[in-house]
């Protein structure tokens, strides 16, 4: 991203640099942690499934901090939503033939929450910032942290021993390009154009997603996951229709 915000640094000078460091701690780096470590232990249809729940957080959060009246069809959505998040996880006993980790899946509930507040600084505090700017100047200010955090790990050794190292390596970029820069352009664009509950909507169409790559990676569902993440969709419905 330094190539494309080299002359958006000015932007720290205006009083924003607290909020463009909240959304790259809030918005990318500690849930990139979460994810990462919750997947070593739970499929990613889970995980997709479970990231639906960042329209609820981004309301909730909304209602409490900054004083978004919230409609009485919103509120049963929330209560739907949440009790489908609880159902689906209790429901996680057996993926793929073992037990699921309970507490690796609260980790993704976890970045949700993390996700939401970002999404609530961006639209209360960055709105008159280019997409570009808030999504470089986000990563760049968190990039230090990930580089020494890395740097303490055995990273170096391993990739000069160990066999398909530099393929993983190719992955994370992908990831890194698509999935994190391009990704958060668009997606805080539509965060200042719009509103946090319909710029969070975008991730009703995740979980299906995330089934049809755990399908195709060799995952199975359970018809209880299913229902659960089914009745949160519907659930997060009534709130956009709220």
């Amino acid at each position: 991203m330094l190539p494309i915000i080299y002359n958006r640094f000015q932007t720290l000078k205006n009083g924003k640099f607290k909020y463009l460091l909240a959304v790259g701690v809030f918005g990318n780096g500690i849930p990139a942690f979460l994810f990462a470590l919750a997947q070593t232990e739970i499929p990613s249809a889970l995980a997709g499934m479970l990231n639906a729940l960042v329209p609820v957080f981004s309301m909730l959060i909304g209602l409490a901090a900054f004083g978004v009246r919230i409609k009485l069809l919103q509120a049963i959505g929330v209560l739907v939503g949440l009790g489908s998040a609880i159902g689906l996880i209790l429901s996680t006993g057996q993926i793929d033939g073992s037990s699921v980790n309970i507490w690796y899946a609260l980790l993704v509930v976890g970045a949700t929450v993390c996700y939401a507040i970002s999404l609530n600084i961006i639209k209360q505090y960055l709105q008159d910032e280019s997409a570009v700017a808030i999504t470089g100047l986000a990563l760049v200010l968190v990039s230090p942290v990930g580089l020494v955090i890395l740097l303490s790990t055995d990273f170096v050794s391993r990739v000069n021993s160990i066999e398909g190292a530099w393929t993983g390596i190719g992955a994370i970029s992908i990831l890194a390009i698509l999935g994190t820069a391009i990704a958060l352009m668009i997606f805080n664009k539509m965060v200042k154009e719009t509103t946090t509950i319909f710029a969070s909507s975008v991730t009703y169409l995740i979980p299906l997603i995330a089934i049809i790559w755990g399908l195709a990676d060799g995952e199975t569902l359970a018809t209880s996951q299913v229902a659960c993440a089914v009745t949160m969709l519907a659930g997060i419905f009534l709130i956009n229709r709220g």
